[in-house]
């Protein structure tokens, strides 16, 4: 069992962030350790949303787990609202990890090619200095966009190109010197593909497209990503684990009527998880 420090926020509604993190890293058989950005009554898309922010709280979190002498196996983070909660991720990742922790950082910054509202250039800055530390990125084109300071409209210009994917693996080597990258959700025809780079190796994962875009895909994917490279996965098959995973959950959703927005069915497929080794 492996302990794993996720840092996100929790969404009563929305089935994504802590509350997907902390279901899938607990089947797959770890401790997930939770430091909460923030507590909503719904993950932030849905109208009405009332957030608590706990920036000022994660510093006695981590001053608490350092008095009790905690460690981690692992680091999982998602979204921040914050410069100063990315500052905190890094004093977790360099006070109470070893070189031998798996760092997991999705990036979550934007989408089709946009920042998100809280995202200016100090906190994209910030954010550079956390993928630095990771052993793992799992970026979105637009997050890869942001990163390597490369041209998403240009990029995506080709996307009908037979050397679409190449061209991002090209963009993403820039990232994978020190670390692998995923390249995640990359829509090509009827297909959704993973794009794993590591020590110069790229792989495409591929899986059928089965619906439009859902809430906390991309919390599942990292979260399963994660967990399988603890549990002694290699990086391709830890991203097809996951893949499957969000596929099967998508296609199982769409059966019925559903809010995009409240995120994919995917408690029922927690047991395949359990297989993970």
């Amino acid at each position: 069992m492996k302990r794993v420090a996720v840092i996100n926020d929790l969404s009563g509604f929305g089935r994504c962030s802590l509350t997907a993190a902390l279901s899938v890293l607990s089947v797959m058989g770890h401790s997930p350790c939770a430091l909460p950005t923030a507590v909503l009554s719904h993950q932030s898309e849905i109208p009405h949303a009332f957030c608590t922010d706990l920036t000022e709280s994660m510093p006695r979190f981590i001053a608490a787990w350092q008095q009790n002498n905690e460690r981690f196996d692992g680091v999982l983070t998602g979204y921040f609202s914050s410069g100063r909660q990315l500052d905190y991720a890094l004093r977790v990742i360099h006070k109470l990890c070893t070189e031998n922790s798996l760092v997991v950082v999705d990036p979550v910054m934007g989408d089709n090619g946009r920042l998100y509202p809280a995202y200016d250039a100090a906190a994209c800055g910030k954010m550079r200095e956390l993928a630095a530390e990771a052993d793992v990125l799992t970026p979105n084109l637009t997050e890869l966009c942001i990163l390597t300071d490369a041209d998403y409209r240009r990029l995506t210009a080709h996307r009908h190109d037979s050397d679409y994917l190449e061209r991002i693996a090209a963009a993403a080597e820039k990232l994978a010197a020190g670390c692998a990258v995923i390249v995640t959700g990359i829509h090509i025809g009827k297909e959704i593909c993973n794009l794993a780079i590591q020590g110069g190796k790229a792989e495409v994962i591929r899986t059928p497209k089965c619906g439009g875009s859902f809430s906390g895909t991309g919390d599942l994917f990292s979260a399963v990503v994660c967990g399988s490279l603890l549990s002694g996965q290699p990086l391709e098959k830890a991203v097809k684990t996951a893949a499957d995973f969000i596929q099967k959950s998508i296609a199982d959703t769409v059966k019925q009527p559903h809010n995009p927005l409240y995120g994919v069915h995917f408690e029922k497929f927690l047991t395949t998880l359990t297989e993970v080794k």
